[in-house]
């Protein structure tokens, strides 16, 4: 995803758009001289870790982000990282800078050039180098100026059951000891279920973590690692509420929303049909109009097309309008539909459509009222969706 933020921020989503593949590519081998332990006494480095991580409210790190292989070509992001989970709240208090430690070719200076904070309300990324502040309410999808720091934020602290997926994996490896930053920790290889793997690095004696390498094969076969190596970590301190607010200055702030809003006009479009006729908002006026933000290699997408097609099956066409706007497409859309049994609408070439409705990730939907206001948006691959979906059009039906 482009941000308006800057350079700064496409440059640190090299690392982080390498690891997103972690749930898809096969992993590389892992270090020789591991040898496989029993399954329980396996787990229970991170049933430990699991335990002391919960008890974590509040912490603080430096931190080092770095890849192997072609990434290593990529500057190497360093920054500190500061956060608090609330009680009752789902999302965390947060505050990272990032920057690089070594000035790469583009001239960006190592010292911290972004710095991202999410409140209670709202989230900001702030790009020092252009003094550009962006606000976005957490409600309108705000999170998503976070992306840039995906992977220097160590989850692991700020969620429930964090190391659940670890004690359920396939095979735990003891690979050994190792410092980190001086703390003495133990080394476990994790293979995931999926077929996903990680290195991870654990105090011997808080049992938390330190270093975590996750492993991925490039798109020529190539292994590849993402790694995260954090520093004087501080849990339970007392951090400052100041420290969850952006108080910086800036010549120019901008809103950022990841969707349109509910009650706002809906961005004009003419896309070409399977069959190259040209289709229109405009020519849609007067009746209900569903549109799915989709790809056929994305699987969240295909997740919730069942729930597309069931509202296409379940209301006359004269009134409600539903299409599937491919994007970010190199397959062939059409025989993915035909495939599937997906038999409503299909409209291509729907990239700059997607700038104008904000998608920043897919699938998106959108419902349309019949003057062509926002009427619905979901983002995701809600397992709701489908009753979201005709509760929302059961609302205009019945409004009209």
């Amino acid at each position: 995803m482009s941000s308006r933020a800057g350079m700064t921020v496409d440059r640190v989503l090299v690392l982080s758009a390498a690891a997103l593949v972690l749930s898809c590519g096969e992993g590389r081998e892992g270090p020789g001289q591991a040898a496989e332990t029993e399954s329980a006494a396996a787990e229970a480095p991170f049933v430990n870790a699991d335990s002391a991580a919960q008890a974590v409210t509040e912490c603080s790190y430096g931190f080092l982000l770095y890849g192997t292989g072609s990434l290593q070509e990529e500057p190497r992001v360093v920054g500190t990282v500061a956060g608090r989970v609330l009680e009752g709240e789902d999302a965390p208090l947060l505050r990272v800078s990032l920057g690089y430690d070594s000035v790469p070719d583009d001239g960006i200076a190592p010292e911290a050039s972004l710095l991202l904070v999410s409140g209670t309300d709202s989230a900001y990324a702030y790009n020092l180098q252009d003094s550009i502040l962006e606000k976005g309410s957490l409600n309108e999808g705000g999170t998503d100026l976070l992306r840039p720091a995906a992977y220097v934020i160590m989850n692991e602290f700020f969620i429930d059951g964090p190391f659940s997926d670890e004690i359920g994996a396939d095979s735990i490896l003891f690979s050994g000891n190792a410092e980190v930053d001086g703390v003495p920790c133990t080394q476990w290889l994790v293979d995931y279920r999926g077929g996903s793997r990680a290195l991870w690095s654990l105090g011997v004696e808080d049992h938390l973590p330190r270093r975590v390498e996750r492993m991925i094969t490039g798109r020529d076969g190539e292994p590849l690692s993402v790694i995260l190596e954090i520093s004087g970590l501080e849990i339970n301190s007392g951090l400052p509420d100041s420290l969850f607010e952006m108080g910086m200055p800036a010549s120019e702030v901008i809103g950022y929303s990841a969707f349109l809003t509910v009650g706002t006009a809906a961005p004009e479009w003419t896309l070409p049909d399977r069959h190259g006729e040209e289709v229109s908002l405009s020519d849609l006026r007067g009746r209900i109009v569903v549109l799915d933000f989709w790809a056929t290699w994305c699987g969240p997408c295909e997740a919730v097309m069942p729930a597309v097609q069931a509202v296409h099956e379940s209301y006359p066409g004269d009134e409600v309008a539903v299409f599937g706007v491919n994007v970010w497409e190199d397959g062939d859309p059409a025989a993915f539909m035909d495939e599937m049994g997906f038999t409503y609408g299909l409209l291509l070439n729907g990239d700059h459509v997607a700038e104008d409705y904000l998608v920043s990730g897919i699938p998106t939907m959108y419902v349309i009222d019949p003057e062509g206001m926002v009427a619905f948006v979901e983002v995701g691959a809600n397992p709701d969706i489908a009753a979201l979906l005709d509760e929302a059009v059961g609302r205009l039906l019945r409004e009209d």
